[in-house]
């Protein structure tokens, strides 16, 4: 036994209006429907057509998507990349220049500059960053006493910009 779904009284309007005539079009269907005071939408035409067999609709989960979607997983399985971020990679390795890979692939040629500065700065750090620092870096006592007066020295130089700034800013109000 088999429970059936209640449809909104919009939707039961709609298959009621496409059973009496299937070639209703949806602008007059509509028109009907807010004269009853029913919101009525395109993708509920659309559902009642494909229930009672007037359009054809494929199985949910066998379109474009589903089918990409498989060969791609497909593909991966065997080891090839098919991706174009993994073509440009491995074109990239072949030495081609920037415009041949784009035109090859099918892609732009920014992206394919933008693959190849990401392949090249793994592990490097963007411009201003400190370096980080390492117990290794610090030869035993000596390499703390060190650090510790670059740190002074620092506090020291901050210390004179505040005052500095502090100054300014008291001219500047008083």
């Amino acid at each position: 036994m088999t429970i059936k779904k209640p449809q909104s009284p919009a939707m039961e309007f709609i298959v009621d209006a496409l059973k009496k005539n299937r070639k209703v079009a949806y602008a007059d269907l509509k028109a009907k429907a807010d004269e009853k005071k029913l919101k009525v939408f395109p993708i509920m035409f659309g559902r009642a057509q494909a229930m009672l067999g007037i359009v054809k609709s494929a199985k949910r989960g066998t379109g474009k998507v589903a089918k990409a979607n498989a060969s791609a997983k497909k593909a991966a399985a065997n080891g090839n990349g098919s991706s174009k971020s993994a073509q440009v990679r491995a074109l990239l390795a072949t030495g081609m220049t920037a415009a041949e890979i784009a035109k090859k692939v099918g892609c732009s040629v920014p992206l394919v500059y933008m693959m190849k500065s990401a392949m090249g700065r793994a592990g490097k750090r963007g411009p201003g960053r400190p370096r980080s620092v390492s117990a290794e870096g610090m030869d035993g006592l000596e390499g703390i006493v060190a650090a510790v007066k670059n740190n002074e020295r620092e506090r020291a130089q901050l210390r004179g910009a505040l005052e500095r700034i502090q100054g300014i800013i008291g001219e500047a109000l008083g």
